[in-house]
């Protein structure tokens, strides 16, 4: 029964995704580099994508983009419009797949799958116009979880035993998380029984779990500054804005942009992923870049 409503999930989420991209047009004048292999095994999920302004001859910052989909869903197509309104702005974008927990990867195995990628592209990185000393991740939704565990994991070596991966060479200077899936407690959307989807049997009692219960996490003052970004009508509002209040307590900065409704159009959950052309999405994603070119000036000027 579980899988036949995740099921249902699924299908739903693709049918309404893949229409609202289906209308749109990807902006000019971006080179892109598509499914490259960051695990040479032949998985559509192991693949990724790195988009950069064309003519490029300066080195750029890096935006890393986790997609999301509640860890059963979605793949790099779904962000690959917002990566290039993310190229246009003068950044260099790495858009990832991940193996699904619908089809034949739970949570832990997706994490090590990110870590995987962000390997690959820590030993890669100078074939391509990118400033390795600025570097950003970001993830929407179930990718803000990702995001967030992939930050963690390369400054602690516990977790990296935890999950067993090994160290990522690449130093994240503020990350965004955009309408975060970032809690897992009995309100979670994942409560009624997705959870046992997306871990292993018997997952309360393992260590893969309970590190990603962030508002008990030691790690998560390590984390560097962080971008929030969610919406009045975003249905998990009050996640973002949980987890708003971790980051307080454990004394890390961070600016949280919630969206007002507007008339004419809905700002729903991940509005800007789905529909950078919006005015509003506009204004977000200029926030947001604002953030992070604010932090490499600041990597610029102690060189």
């Amino acid at each position: 029964m579980k899988r036949y409503i995740a099921g249902k999930m699924v299908k739903a989420m693709e049918k309404s995704d893949t229409g609202i991209l289906a209308e749109k047009t990807l902006p000019s004048g971006i080179t892109e580099i598509t499914d490259i292999p960051y695990i040479e095994d032949g998985h559509w999920g192991h693949l990724m994508d790195i988009y950069y302004p064309q003519d490029t001859v300066d080195q750029l910052p890096l935006i890393i983009d986790i997609h999301g989909g509640g860890f059963l869903y979605g793949n790099k197509e779904l962000n690959k419009l917002y990566g290039y309104h993310l190229a246009q702005r003068g950044f260099a974008v790495c858009n990832m797949n991940y193996r699904l927990a619908y089809e034949d990867a739970k949570v832990p195995e997706q994490i090590r799958d990110i870590s995987a990628a962000l390997c690959w592209l820590s030993q890669n990185i100078s074939k391509y116009p990118i400033d390795q000393d600025k570097v950003f991740i970001m993830g929407d939704s179930a990718g803000a979880v990702h995001a967030v565990m992939a930050v963690l994991i390369s400054k602690s070596s516990r977790l990296q035993q935890v999950y067993d991966v090994p160290p990522v060479q690449l130093d994240f200077k503020a990350m965004a998380l955009i309408s975060g899936m970032m809690c897992f407690d009995k309100k979670s959307i994942l409560y009624w029984g997705l959870r046992s989807i997306c871990f292993d049997r018997g997952y309360k009692r393992q260590d893969t779990y309970k590190n990603m219960i962030f508002s008990s996490l030691a790690e998560i003052k390590d984390l560097p500054p962080v971008f929030l970004a969610t919406s009045e009508e975003d249905e998990l509002k009050y996640m973002t804005c949980g987890f708003e209040k971790v980051l307080k307590e454990n004394g890390v900065f961070n600016q949280l942009v919630c969206v007002p409704k507007v008339e004419g159009r809905r700002l729903g959950h991940v509005f800007s992923i789905l529909n950078p052309d919006f005015e509003e999405s506009d204004e977000l994603i200029n926030k947001m870049t604002d953030f992070f070119i604010g932090f490499s000036e600041k990597c610029s000027s102690k060189v």
